[in-house]
């Protein structure tokens, strides 16, 4: 990787869907060659995917929240409360942590009713302590 895939990726991380005319005017490389390689860094696994931004508000989220769950002590272990908690759909994303905490958790709710809703619900796999983000 050299000086010129950087900033492809730069470019990238800002536009995942810039036109590779658009990139190579930037960097001084044709559309090809910057196609060639965006090709390479894929197949190389340094490109890994492309996501999707949301525009959260308009699709009625109105909470988001980090919830810290420390899990019981139990017959369901962390990484079995792990897989079930990131299966359940308002769930961005489900880190095993370190510290106190097990698990670090994302979710994005409708409204804070709907948030104790799902509190309620991973209630069973371990103690939580939610904060609510208030700006992004």
């Amino acid at each position: 990787m050299d000086i010129l895939d950087k900033k492809i990726l730069e470019i990238l991380k800002i536009n995942a869907r810039e036109s590779f005319a658009n990139i190579g005017k930037e960097v001084g490389l044709s559309a090809p060659a910057i196609g060639k390689r965006v090709r390479l860094m894929e197949e190389e696994g340094i490109i890994e995917g492309y996501v999707l931004k949301l525009n959260h508000e308009k699709l009625g989220i109105e909470t988001k929240a980090y919830i810290t769950l420390v899990i019981h002590r139990g017959s369901t272990g962390s990484n079995d409360a792990q897989k079930q908690i990131q299966a359940m759909e308002e769930v961005q994303s489900c880190d095993r942590i370190t510290g106190d905490d097990c698990l670090c958790v994302l979710g994005y709710f409708r409204n804070n009713k709907h948030l104790i809703s799902f509190l309620e619900k991973i209630a069973e796999y371990g103690a939580s302590k939610t904060s609510i983000i208030l700006e992004a």
